[in-house]
C-alpha cells in the first residue's frame, strides 16, 4: 500500500468520523480517531513489509498497531491502568511485535521463543501487580471482546491470507 493511498483512507476516516459525530449518529472523539488511524496504519505497514521481507518494520507496524488497539480500548472502557502495567504492557507489545516476526518468517524459531517469554512476563506481572483473579479478569475482559470481536476476526484473517501465500 502506497503512502498516499495510506493518507487518503485516513482522510476520508477523519472526515467521515466528523459527519457521523455532527448528526450525533456516531459520536467520534479524536482519540478514537486517532486509534482507529494507528489500527490501519499498522495493518498497512505489517501487510507491505512482510511482503517485502523487512523485519524491522513489520515489528514497527505490530507496535503501531497495539497502540491503536490501546487508545481503542482505554477510550472506550474504564480501565484503570496505574503505572506498574506499563512494564507489562511493554513487554506484552514487544512479545506480540516479536510474534508477528515470527509468523512473517517461519524459519526463525527465535523470535517465537523471544516472544513467548516476553508474553509470559508480560502477562505473569499482570497477575502478580494487580488484585484481579480469573473471574474479575472475566469479567473485565467480556465485554472488551465483545466490543473488539471483528478486529480479531479481521487479524486472524490477515495472519491466515499472509500464511497461505
Amino acid at each position: 500500500m502506497k503512502l498516499n493511498d495510506l493518507a487518503l483512507i485516513i482522510i476520508l476516516l477523519l472526515i467521515i468520523s466528523f459527519i457521523l459525530s455532527a448528526f450525533n449518529i456516531n459520536p467520534v472523539t479524536l482519540t478514537n480517531v486517532l486509534a482507529y488511524s494507528l489500527l490501519i496504519i499498522g495493518v498497512a505497514v505489517v501487510y507491505t513489509e512482510i511482503i517485502k521481507q523487512n523485519r524491522f518494520s513489520v515489528f514497527i507496524g505490530s507496535i503501531i498497531f497495539l497502540f491503536g488497539v490501546y487508545f481503542l480500548v482505554t477510550e472506550n472502557f474504564n480501565l484503570n491502568i496505574s503505572e506498574d502495567f506499563y512494564i507489562s504492557l511493554i513487554l506484552i507489545f514487544g512479545g506480540t511485535g516479536l510474534l508477528m516476526l515470527y509468523i512473517a518468517t517461519a524459519t526463525q524459531k527465535l523470535f517465537l521463543y523471544i516472544s513467548i517469554i516476553f508474553l509470559t512476563a508480560g502477562i505473569t506481572l499482570i497477575i502478580t501487580n494487580s488484585h484481579w483473579g480469573v473471574i474479575t479478569f472475566l469479567h473485565s475482559f467480556l465485554p472488551v471482546l465483545s466490543f473488539l470481536w471483528p478486529m480479531l476476526i479481521v487479524f486472524l484473517l490477515l495472519i491466515f491470507l499472509m500464511r497461505v501465500k
